[in-house]
């Protein structure tokens, strides 16, 4: 029997990296948004966020959910890229209850004992960690390379998977066992009923036993991040957009989703089935009519599934010269299975659904290169192979990349296989975006921003200016093939246009609502909120007129959605530059004072998050105004103001976000300064970008920081 849509979760604002399930009725997902967060049924076929999880301040990756009798909803840990474990109670998550700390890298794994006495974390620091009531109690150091996976087996045996492509397995601290099969990195570990279950980036699903294999499971056409067992199937995801269910090493389904990368899989008591996704979306599928969504989002499902943008090489070693036309689709086919199509110059794929009796479409398949186009590197062909220079002098380093992979995929791959340092991941996918021809993938929705609920910011389109990536290690520009070019530096102003606007005014809507109870003066009509509302399709002075209300009259910590739009329409159309605000005030000022700018980073103590997020919305905003000559003739007129205000920015500023979104405007700052050949306001900016860059150890605010000297000297 297919399963069918059940749910659609949203709320986080980047990938979805990690999930686990309790029960039938809670989900717990974690996210590059560097929250977690908690879902908990309200109905058949719905889900709401019952709480986020804030307390970590990088990436969050892994998450287990454990059983604890002294907490009846059980406790909750999450891993991070900042190197901790945080434990928290999941009926009243407002803080951690505990922190672990002894990681040196992201932890990237976690799972518990059955019991729910024994965590195991496994990390990018090479090791995995046994931890009994909050303390270290083994340290496990044989692989080679991260530790992807980590497993509890009901006898106490710790299972672990590496990148090495290893499997181990350790008794009270000690490896007793090694398994060998996998023939890339190994990125993920279930337990069976008769042993357990291993995901690997070479595409395979393998059943094991302690003593060894027991069967390789084939089906997905891509890496294979995660897998999940229980009730007697197990579910795997991966790359080729799918999550797939197998039973007693039989495929019975493939379901696929419209979004690049399945990160997380999870599998409800119930039987139902749940997926994370790079677009920022849980979603969960049943097999129980009970369950399934109603008609109107199963509809808007399988829209976006259709006109999403499949890779040839997604769909298995097939010759697109010899595919059928349409006249195949008039045959029937098997459960789930999946054809491609071929009418005229368009290939599209189709799926068979049992119930319906009929071929639904699942996407359209493109293939980026001409076969002749594509490079070899390792015996396998991509379409892309750049050159990486990592130091002057030194051999270059390849960088294979298809088109149609998560471009953070192939950076990882790449920093792992050089050993160097996954801070650059962020930059090396921005790079890798940028320097090839990328196809656009569909009609996915953006990844959100990690504070508002906008989009987050996109490799191509986002914190980068120019036409051109720089090189995270040397500053010099990435290069396809074999040549290599000198620095140049960029001459575009960086302009931050996207963003999920209808996620913006639906949180401007909710603390309306809440307003309405508390503050009713602060409130706007109804009428006001939808001028606000059509923001979303056109930029009109009656609304930026309400926008600007909000910005200037709402609780400090109710702020941001309404600067985060503002900031959108600064970048769409120079009206908001104009529009009058109730006290006269020009923009540049109502941005700073309803920011704090002018105080946020002249005081000593610590910068709370509402001071963090209200900051970056304040500077971005500033940084968009450079969109349109108007808006850079006004934020150059006020220079001073703003220099003023971001004065000890780069002491006071840890937030990534923040500091990248500053070195962002101090970049425009530079460029206007070029234009203007104001030599004395360019010193100035200068100065300030040289005390930032001594300060920060960001790397995407520092390669910016660079080119302000670069821009300015050229």
């Amino acid at each position: 029997m297919a399963y069918k849509l059940s749910a659609e979760l949203e709320g986080h604002t980047s990938d979805v990296r990690g999930l686990a399930s309790f029960g039938s009725d809670m989900l717990v997902s974690v996210s590059r948004d560097n929250t977690g967060r908690i879902w908990k049924r309200t109905g058949p076929h719905a889900f709401s966020e019952e709480s986020v999880l804030v307390g970590h301040d990088k990436y969050v990756s892994s998450v287990v959910v454990i059983p604890d009798d002294a907490y009846p909803q059980g406790l909750i840990a999450t891993g991070s890229m900042d190197t901790t474990v945080c434990v928290w109670d999941a009926a009243n998550p407002g803080a951690p209850v505990q922190r672990l700390r002894g990681h040196s890298g992201n932890v990237c794994a976690l799972a518990v004992s059955r019991d729910g006495r024994t965590l195991v974390s496994g990390s990018w620091d090479k090791t995995a960690k046994v931890w009994v009531n909050g303390e270290c109690v083994h340290t496990l150091r044989e692989h080679e390379h991260a530790v992807w996976g980590v497993l509890v087996l009901d006898d106490g045996s710790v299972v672990t998977g590496s990148a090495d492509k290893l499997i181990r397995i350790w008794r009270d601290g000690q490896l007793v066992h090694t398994l060998t099969g996998h023939t890339d990195c190994v990125r993920a570990l279930a337990a069976t009923s008769g042993g357990f279950a291993s995901a690997s980036n070479d595409g395979s699903v393998r059943e094991w036993t302690v003593d060894g294999l027991v069967r390789e499971l084939h089906g997905h056409t891509s890496l294979v991040y995660a897998v999940a067992a229980a009730n007697g199937v197990l579910v795997s995801g991966g790359e080729d957009r799918s999550m797939r269910v197998w039973r007693d090493g039989t495929l019975q389904n493939t379901v696929l989703v419209p979004s690049m990368s399945v990160w997380a899989v999870a599998v409800l008591s119930n039987g139902d089935i749940a997926c994370g996704t790079n677009d920022g979306r849980i979603r969960v599928f049943t097999q129980d009519d009970a369950r399934v969504a109603d008609a109107s989002t199963q509809k808007q499902f399988e829209e976006k599934n259709a006109v999403f943008a499949l890779s040839a090489k997604a769909m298995g070693d097939v010759s697109l010269g010899n595919l059928p036309g349409p006249e195949r689709l008039k045959q029937r086919g098997d459960c789930d299975q999946v054809v491609m199509i071929k009418d005229g110059s368009q290939v599209t794929a189709h799926q068979w659904n049992v119930e319906r009796n009929e071929w639904i479409q699942v996407g359209h398949v493109v293939d980026a290169a001409a076969q002749t186009q594509k490079q070899v590197f390792d015996g396998r062909e991509y379409d892309y192979v750049f050159d990486v220079d990592i130091q002057e002098g030194a051999p270059a380093l390849k960088l294979p990349y298809n088109a149609t992979e998560n471009p953070y995929s192939a950076a990882q791959r790449f920093l792992e296989r050089n050993e160097l340092s996954l801070e650059y991941l962020d930059t090396v996918a921005d790079f890798i975006t940028k320097n090839s021809d990328g196809v656009q993938l569909g009609a996915q929705q953006p990844h959100i921003d990690p504070f508002t609920g906008g989009s987050r910011y996109v490799p191509s389109q986002s914190q980068a200016g120019g036409s051109v990536a720089a090189d995270p290690f040397t500053g010099n520009r990435y290069v396809p093939a074999q040549t290599t070019a000198a620095y140049s530096p960029p001459s575009e102003y960086i302009i931050n246009r996207q963003g999920n606007s209808s996620a913006i005014v639906k949180k401007l809507a909710e603390f309306n609502t809440e307003l309405a109870q508390s503050d009713p003066h602060l409130a706007v009509s109804a009428e006001d909120m939808q001028r606000v509302s059509e923001l979303e399709n056109a930029v009109s002075e009656d609304a930026c007129s309400v926008l600007l209300r909000l910005v200037q009259a709402w609780p400090v910590d109710r702020r941001f959605p309404a600067l985060d739009l503002l900031r959108l329409a600064v970048a769409a159309s120079p009206l908001p530059l104009t529009c009058h605000t109730y006290d006269g005030k020009s923009l540049v000022a109502l941005v700073i004072e309803a920011s704090n700018l002018d105080t946020v980073f002249s005081t000593d103590s610590a910068l709370s998050k509402t001071d963090e997020i209200n900051a970056m919305m304040g500077v971005r905003v500033l940084a968009n105004m450079f969109a349109h000559p108007q808006g850079t003739d006004m934020a150059w007129a006020a220079r001073s103001r703003i220099l003023s205000a971001l004065d000890g920015s780069w002491s006071r500023a840890t937030n990534k976000n923040l500091v990248t979104s500053l070195s962002n405007l101090y970049f425009n700052l530079a460029i206007a300064a070029a234009q203007k050949s104001d030599d004395d306001e360019g010193l100035n900016i200068l100065s300030a970008s040289s005390r930032f860059l001594e300060h920060t150890d960001n790397a995407d605010a520092q390669l910016r920081l660079v080119n302000v000297f670069g821009v300015l000297a050229s």
